[in-house]
């Protein structure tokens, strides 16, 4: 399986060499994704609100307003938290992720509702406001929110959705020298 550690740390690798990637892209004369675009670009406020926005349809998912998959929108969301991330300069020593499960737990968030509250309070404050791993902390809590409402069996864990992400990476060849630079 494929761990939310090593997803965030492709992304962070990406960011660090995003010019490279881009630089290499365009002598192959092949298009510069948008996910490299984004990162050179660091434009916090547009990634803080386009993880809101992401984490809106996630938890339209958890309360049955939103038709897409629970994997697809939490691999989302951990996609934009992650480039928000590492366009603050945050490794993934940085984040704290290890305590934010239990964080979540601690939040007092118990409803989709609050979700939804603490996500637009998030983005209502800004990037100059909102600390890399916040994004993270409410991800966590909604993976709280889905365990408690899914049953096991029907469950993704954070790893299948993580590997879910990577072979969508994969697919991408401009991505083939960063997978191998980030081993498991």
């Amino acid at each position: 399986m494929t761990s939310p550690r090593r997803i965030y740390r492709i992304y962070h690798y990406l960011g660090q060499n995003a010019e490279t990637v881009r630089d290499f892209c365009l002598a192959q004369g092949q298009p510069v994704s948008g996910t490299v675009e984004r990162l050179i670009a660091k434009d916090r406020a547009k990634l803080l609100r386009r993880f809101g926005e992401e984490m809106a349809e996630l938890c339209g998912v958890l309360d049955g307003t939103h038709d897409d998959s629970y994997l697809m929108e939490a691999s989302q969301t951990w996609y934009w938290a992650s480039l928000y991330a590492v366009t603050g300069g945050a490794a993934w020593e940085d984040l704290g992720q290890d305590d934010l499960p239990r964080l979540a737990v601690q939040s007092g968030i118990g409803s989709t509702e609050e979700l939804r509250r603490a996500v637009t309070r998030l983005v209502e404050l800004g990037p100059e406001q909102v600390k890399p791993a916040k994004p993270f902390l409410l991800w966590w809590a909604a993976d709280r929110l889905y365990r408690q409402a899914t049953p096991i069996d029907n469950q993704w864990s954070p790893d299948q959705i993580m590997a879910a992400d990577l072979a969508d990476m994969k697919k991408r060849p401009y991505l083939e020298p960063v997978l191998r630079a980030v081993p498991e």
